[in-house]
């Protein structure tokens, strides 16, 4: 008896996760499969029928590319430089909304309506705020007597904008934050604040520890978003000037349906899922060192 109902219980399982275990199959593991196939191969198009094997080739012709490394090296740049700026201006943001004044709800809506904006029309907003000749921040420059600046169409600027413009769509970052912020227990501060502890005190000895678990999740989060940055590079500059803005998969989406090179870009996702994978694996493994969980202490 207990054993049919051992099978029944089983069988009621897969039943209930077989949607999921069917859209996975069909949306990740059949795709993958056919990149890394692909990836060693000399596919023009997408299911091409006629290829040949090539073995590494890709993968040594995409490593000696000067655009591949170009693209590698401004992608780092916004995971290495991007990450960290965004994530603490996500944290600054919810400590000022997690003040306790009239009125604070309405800011906190405010402020996270961008989110809610399609990230096209927020980049062709910010195309009009930083154009060089009629945007609306050089326009402000002007009056208080400084010159304009082409913040779009120089090289040394353009990742800043995109890195800003990131910090502009991150409400849902900010709201994760709140909420952990919200949970942190207040006999906790009323403890501090007996023992006469600092505002920077109580911040890095309670808050941060307390939160630790969410800085994580949104570091990983905005890591990988990083890797992928595709929109904004493509709308804001075309990946100019000069590939300053030219990420990854904006060349990963260059070689497919540009260059006709549809092995290669599956070689270069093949890479960039590698790249991801080795990151992530590496801050989990960090994160014993920095994250505090309550339930395990």
């Amino acid at each position: 008896m207990m054993k049919s109902l051992r099978k029944y219980d089983t069988l009621l399982f897969f039943l209930f996760i077989m949607p999921w275990i069917i859209g996975f199959i069909t949306f990740f593991l059949i795709p993958f499969g056919t990149s890394v196939f692909y990836s060693f191969t000399d596919a023009k198009l997408p299911g091409a029928v006629e290829y040949d094997f090539v073995g590494l080739s890709n993968f040594i012709h995409m490593i000696d590319d000067p655009i591949f490394m170009k693209s590698l090296l401004n992608t780092m740049y916004f995971v290495v430089f991007g990450v960290p700026i965004v994530t603490a201006g996500m944290l600054i943001l919810a400590l000022l909304l997690n003040f306790n004044v009239r009125g604070i709800a309405i800011f906190r809506t405010f402020y996270y309506l961008p989110t809610l904006v399609p990230i096209v029309a927020t980049v062709i907003i910010w195309r009009l705020v930083f154009n060089s000749e009629f945007g609306i921040l050089n326009a402000g420059l002007s009056l208080l007597g400084m010159g304009k600046t082409d913040w779009i169409g120089g090289e040394h600027t353009i990742k800043p904008v995109i890195i800003l413009l990131q910090v502009w769509i991150s409400g849902s970052g900010v709201l994760i934050f709140l909420a952990a912020l919200k949970n942190v227990p207040m006999h906790l501060y009323e403890a501090a604040d007996i023992d006469g502890a600092s505002r920077l005190r109580r911040f890095f000895s309670i808050t941060l520890p307390m939160i630790s678990p969410s800085i994580l999740f949104v570091i990983i989060i905005q890591t990988m978003y990083n890797f992928q940055m595709f929109t904004e590079a493509l709308l804001l500059s075309k990946g100019g000037p000069n590939y300053a803005a030219y990420t990854f998969v904006y060349n990963i989406y260059k070689s497919a349906f540009t260059d006709l090179k549809f092995s290669m870009a599956m070689s270069q996702s093949i890479f960039l899922f590698a790249l991801i994978a080795l990151v992530t694996f590496v801050l989990m493994k960090l994160s014993n060192r920095f994250v505090y969980y309550e339930g395990e202490k």
